[in-house]
């Protein structure tokens, strides 16, 4: 392969001087008489900082101005984007430049994924802070926390309203509740005794946000909050854990990837006080403007069907986001959901009133759809905390309460006892609920997963409290159910003599490297692009092991994808299922607030087959600034005549995780940041001018939705490089990753099982697992539309149609 060619200084400078004043034009120029962008995505992922010193040292010359990278030494090349302190370094600084697949530019990066580099090396630290943590501060900061939780409002949200089922997205059983509320009240318990420090110390906070503030928890009464280590009894054992546990060999990072586990971070948080306090401010010092009102005017629903891809790609895109991250908001002391907003949502509450945790969304008087029911205020309370794991005052970090590892923890569950609850401990399969000669999900006893107790209204149990939120997503849930009980059926028959232990685990771990592979072989790379799978070395071998794995990779998820990047998606949902009968034809179309928390229709015969068939023949949304109105107006409306407005709380919602802004992750990528609206197109910079003071303020979520898609994926640069830096992370820190050898996996495939596992596709799985009533073939490749210039369809008994020989697990 012939090498890249590095850029020199004086060439990059001269680069960036003609190439990075239209970076506006690359990834935002004007589509015709549309809202969304196009332009070339090159310009924008290729314009990067200027050449470190380092970097011309380290160069053999070719010719005057164009010198060949030096291999790094000791240290991967990697994207600039995975190499997070380079921000925070003088251009002297900067590590070394290195060669990337797909002709790009990367660094030898000497700090991994530590973002906690100081702004300039040469520095002084500030070292006169106290060594340990004054009875006064403790006791002060106690007696706050005290006054906080018991001086809340006590106002619980009633069932049936939107904010009752937008509650249920965080549901988990109510004994994880329990402890998740325990343990957000200890992280919050931390956060108050850092602030009350912090103001009292005048600690900077830039000292904060980058972990220099060395003061334990240890030996004080908070001691007793931070989570004790993980004992690993059998760190070799062949299957991995439930709760994600023990993955990592290296005892002191046995934790990491394990459910109830904290977010990590890209880039430090933009709390205002480094802390814990959201942005609310502009750069200029003005108060930002409300995510509703952007909402209202940068995001409209405009009809842009995908031209290639179908809903399938939107709907395994909510599974594998349910696999790997699921958070929790503040609750009341009894559990229930915190209320922010007076009845009928007319209102704030006061401050004597509200919740320390409600940070609602607030709505216009003038607002052309909420004005018409009264409704000035929309439910929004903050995320809950995990305490810092280094037992240390600092920032707030939320947590996952499902494993941050793709394993299949939708259809397993994130504990032991999930698990235990969702198996039938016969022959290695998990319970299904028989539906007239018909598997389905079993039906669920708990009252909180649906907002409806009417009778006859079936809510489905898997091993996600989140299954019933919409339709389509219960469709997957079943299919992989399904999936996992047709392999340990095939497992006990060519393996009489084995345990239902065994059969289940084995069964396990095929379907989640059923899964892997499926994400990215087919799922990721219409995502992201080529490009990207190579640059981040995330494309799957074509045959022998992988070797990526590093124990210094933390695979947990970051807030930059869990809280805008991988929120993409919800661009791409239709605001209408169009349900395909046996011929083809349209015979039902379904509004999805419709079936949001309302899964009976999957009881009728049929339906099952046809929603299938509607996943891969309709298409999806494109990825840009339009948003359907099924869920920027009636998101969890029940029987209400409005619901609530997802975009305005994903923007919301970035604002309460700390994101910084989108032109902090454009640095981050290598880019210049944008200066004026005017390097916008004219009428996206006026209406992004009317709702934000300076570019500097531009949420990540708002700002990566505009970009022009990259080359072969369906978002834009930001996206996609947030997106493949969480996929490698994925990969690369999971010692159970189903392409890595026993040196790496103790549960490794032998390399015929690991041969059959590359034959796995999703057309195959929907074939393998659909009722046959109305559907008998797929589309070869099923996450392109069906009727798409060269996606044939293909029968499901068609021999061309890869399947996987499980006599390769014969024992």
């Amino acid at each position: 392969m012939c090498r890249l060619l590095c850029v020199s200084l004086l060439l990059w400078h001269f680069l960036l001087a003609s190439q990075f004043e239209n970076s506006a034009a690359a990834a935002f120029s004007a589509r015709q008489n549309r809202n969304d962008f196009e332009g070339d995505d090159q310009q924008t992922s290729e314009a990067v900082s200027p050449a470190p010193t380092g970097a011309t040292t380290a160069s053999t010359a070719t010719s005057g101005l164009l010198k060949k990278c030096l291999p790094c030494t000791g240290v991967k090349c990697v994207p600039q984007i995975q190499c997070p302190a380079h921000v925070r370094m003088e251009s002297h600084e900067k590590p070394q430049i290195c060669d990337l697949p797909a002709g790009k530019f990367g660094y030898c990066c000497q700090t991994g994924q530590n973002h906690t580099v100081p702004r300039s090396a040469s520095r002084e630290r500030r070292s006169d802070f106290p060594s340990f943590l004054s009875p006064d501060v403790l006791d002060e900061a106690r007696r706050n926390f005290e006054h906080l939780m018991h001086g809340v409002a006590q106002i619980p949200v009633r069932r049936g309203l939107p904010d009752f089922s937008h509650g249920i997205v965080f549901h988990s059983t109510a004994k994880e509740d329990l402890h998740n509320f325990a343990l957000s009240n200890n992280a919050l318990e931390q956060v108050f005794t850092t602030q009350l420090f912090s103001k009292k110390e005048q600690v900077p906070v830039d000292d904060i946000i980058t972990n220099n503030v060395p003061v334990k928890f240890t030996k004080t009464p908070l001691a007793q909050h931070c989570q004790p280590p993980v004992i690993c009894r059998n760190i070799r054992s062949v299957y991995r854990s439930h709760d994600g546990t023990c993955n990592n060999p290296l005892p002191a990072r046995s934790h990491w990837g394990a459910a109830g586990q904290p977010l990590e971070r890209m880039l430090p948080p933009a709390y205002e006080d480094g802390i814990w306090n959201p942005r609310v401010h502009s750069t200029d010092g003005t108060p930002l403007l409300g995510a509703r009102k952007i909402s209202r005017i940068l995001l409209a629903d405009i009809d842009r069907p995908h031209p290639k891809y179908n809903l399938l790609v939107m709907q395994f895109g909510q599974v594998l986001a349910h696999d790997v991250s699921q958070t929790s908001t503040v609750r009341l002391e009894d559990g229930d959901l915190v209320q922010c907003c007076s009845p009928g949502g007319k209102e704030a509450l006061n401050p004597q009133q509200s919740h320390f945790a409600c940070m609602p969304i607030s709505v216009d008087p003038d607002d052309e759809f909420y004005s018409a029911f009264g409704v000035r205020c929309l439910n929004l309370v903050r995320l809950s905390l995990v305490p810092n794991p280094d037992c240390q005052l600092g920032y707030g970090k939320q947590m996952s309460k499902v494993t941050h590892f793709l394993d299949a923890s939708p259809v397993y569950g994130s504990s032991q006892e999930a698990a235990r609850e969702l198996r039938s401990f016969r022959g290695g399969r998990l319970r299904m609920l028989n539906d007239f000669g018909r598997d389905l999900l079993p039906l669920t006893s708990d009252k909180k997963s649906c907002p409806s107790e009417e009778a006859g209204k079936s809510c489905f149990k898997s091993g996600d409290g989140r299954t019933n939120q919409i339709i389509s997503l219960i469709t997957l849930q079943i299919l992989f159910a399904r999936e996992h009980n047709r392999v340990a059926d095939i497992l006990s028959q060519i393996n009489p003599s084995a345990s239902d232990e065994r059969i289940f685990q084995e069964a396990r771990r095929i379907v989640i490297a059923e899964v892997q592979h499926i994400t990215y072989n087919e799922f990721l790379p219409i995502i992201i692009g080529p490009q990207q799978m190579k640059r981040f070395r995330l494309v799957p071998q074509h045959q022998g092991y992988a070797h990526d794995y590093s124990p210094d990779i933390n695979p947990a998820i970051t807030n930059e994808f869990s809280g805008a990047a991988y929120r993409m998606g919800h661009s791409s949902v239709d605001g209408k299922f169009r349900i395909r009968g046996e011929h083809g034809h349209i015979d039902e179309v379904i509004n999805i607030p419709d079936v949001m928390f309302n899964p009976s229709r999957m009881r009728k015969r049929q339906f099952y087959d046809d929603m299938l068939r509607t996943l891969y023949s309709q298409p999806m949304q494109q990825i840009d600034s339009s948003i359907t109105q099924g869920l920027s107006r009636f998101l969890f409306r029940g029987d209400n005549p409005f619901g609530l407005d997802l975009a305005a709380i994903n923007i919301q919602r970035g604002r309460d995780q700390g994101l910084r802004t989108y032109n902090d992750y454009l640095e981050l990528m290598g880019a210049r940041k944008l200066k004026t609206f005017d390097q916008f197109p004219s009428e996206i910079g006026q209406k992004l001018a009317r709702v934000y003071r300076t570019p500097d303020d531009i949420d990540l979520w708002v700002g990566g939705l505009l970009e022009k898609a990259v080359d072969g994926g369906v978002v834009g640069v930001t996206f996609a490089e947030i997106i493949a830096d969480q996929f490698a992370r994925f990969k690369h820190g999971d010692r159970y990753y189903y392409e890595y050898d026993a040196a790496i996996n103790p549960g490794a495939f032998t390399p015929n099982q690991l041969q059959e596992i590359r034959k796995t596709t999703m057309a195959r799985l929907i074939c393998d697992n659909a009722d046959r009533l109305t559907l008998q073939a797929v589309p070869l490749a099923a996450f392109v539309r069906a009727d798409h210039p060269g996606n044939q369809m293909i029968g499901c008994d068609d021999p061309n149609l890869p399947d996987i020989n499980l006599n390769a697990w014969r024992l």
